[in-house]
């Protein structure tokens, strides 16, 4: 800054201090006054933008607590879904397991409850292994009928002390004499060769050609041979074709054999 600059600028610092020295008290607060109103919109100003900058602040903590409390209940929704499908599996467990009882007081003949604990995918339609044998008494030649309270799943065959195998109903193995609700026809039920990898069908054979069976209708075993209880229900029939010698029926089993879990074998012919 030059010389003649800075001289004026001092001179005038000088004499306007000099001059609010020698103001009166009244004239002082009049200065004072003056001075606070040049400045006021500048401090409101400033006092305005704190604000705005306060409400941002604030307003950036609501919207981090809004983001937790966010996650918080997605966490929980999930736990809370996750629990509703357990008591649901629960329940659906609760309520076969409480069928099945109810259908075991019922029967007319003894039946011992089981459980599969073993199934090989390669033989799927086939067989199942259940947790019962020689020594809950089941017979070690096996031929003891196997069944749920929806109906025939099949028959014992090799037994060990404490586990045995079942044959479905759906294997070429399994033969069951059988007869059709509202008939007088009667035939033998057993599984049928399917292709590899597709589920294998289940059919009735030996029919009348005239039989003319209608789609529906309900197969139950006869009791014929001795295996396999009067009564119990196979499944129903699908369709009826004449063939050259006979008359056969496609059957769709009673009882779905992909999801058996649990199972009950005839141990008496009556209580």
């Amino acid at each position: 800054m030059s010389r003649r600059l800075v001289i004026p600028s001092v001179i005038i610092f000088v004499v306007a201090t000099g001059f609010i020295l020698f103001l009166s008290p009244h004239n002082m607060r009049s200065v004072q006054a003056g001075f606070l109103g040049t400045i006021s919109p500048f401090l409101k100003t400033g006092s305005s933008v704190d604000k705005k900058y306060r409400d941002f602040r604030e307003g950036l903590k609501s919207l981090e607590q809004l983001e937790e409390e966010n996650k918080r209940l997605v966490v929980a929704n999930k736990e809370m879904s996750a629990t509703n499908q357990t008591l649901r599996g629960l329940e659906a467990e609760n309520n076969r397991l409480r069928n099945a009882l109810g259908y075991r007081e019922r029967a007319v003949f003894k039946l011992l409850p089981a459980r599969i604990i073993s199934r090989d995918a390669s033989t799927w339609y086939n067989e199942i292994i259940i947790d019962r044998g020689a020594a809950d008494g089941l017979k070690e030649e096996g031929d003891q009928a196997v069944l749920t309270e929806e109906g025939l799943v099949g028959k014992t065959t090799v037994v060990s002390d404490h586990s045995a195998t079942v044959v479905l109903i759906s294997d070429e193995a399994c033969r069951v004499a059988a007869s059709v609700e509202g008939t007088r026809e009667q035939g033998v039920v057993r599984g049928e060769r399917a292709s590899s990898g597709s589920t294998p069908s289940i059919g009735l054979n030996f029919l009348s050609k005239e039989a003319n069976l209608k789609s529906g209708s309900n197969i139950y075993t006869s009791g014929a041979g001795g295996v396999f209880p009067s009564g119990v229900l196979i499944g129903q029939v699908r369709e009826f074709q004449k063939r050259v010698l006979d008359g056969h029926a496609s059957v769709v089993p009673a009882v779905d054999l992909t999801t058996l879990e649990d199972v009950f074998v005839v141990v008496g012919d009556a209580k």
